[in-house]
This record gives structure tokens, C-alpha cells and sequence, in this order.
């Protein structure tokens, strides 16, 4: 593919919103986007998972 050629030596990774804070509503933003995903997820994610009825055991598998 001669239409790709590298920018540099080393990889870079994509700058994130959270990455460069430079407002008070960003870093508020930041705030409730990191509660969200640290604290609420891990706590909601069993609970639809068993109101779904889905089970990741693989033991289970086949049994009715």
C-alpha cells in the first residue's frame, strides 16, 4: 500500500478528552465520566446480567 507511510519512529497514542483539561466544565465532564465507568458499571454489569438471564460460566453450558 504506497498510499501509508509512517509518521514517525515510535507510536503514538490519540490525545483523550481527558487527556489536556483546560476548562472547569471539562474537568467536571472528566469527573462524572470516570464515576461512571469506575463505580457504576462494575456495580450495574451483574445486575443485567442476571436480570438477562445471560451466564458467562462455562460449566453451566447445555444444563436446563
Amino acid at each position: 500500500m504506497k498510499h501509508i507511510r509512517t509518521i514517525g519512529k515510535t507510536p503514538q497514542y490519540a490525545e483523550g478528552l481527558c487527556d489536556n483539561i483546560v476548562s472547569v466544565t471539562q474537568a467536571r465532564y472528566c469527573f462524572v465520566l470516570s464515576f461512571l465507568t469506575d463505580f457504576i458499571v462494575p456495580l450495574v454489569g451483574p445486575l443485567i446480567l442476571w436480570k438477562t438471564g445471560i451466564d458467562n460460566n462455562p460449566e453451566s453450558q447445555g444444563e436446563f
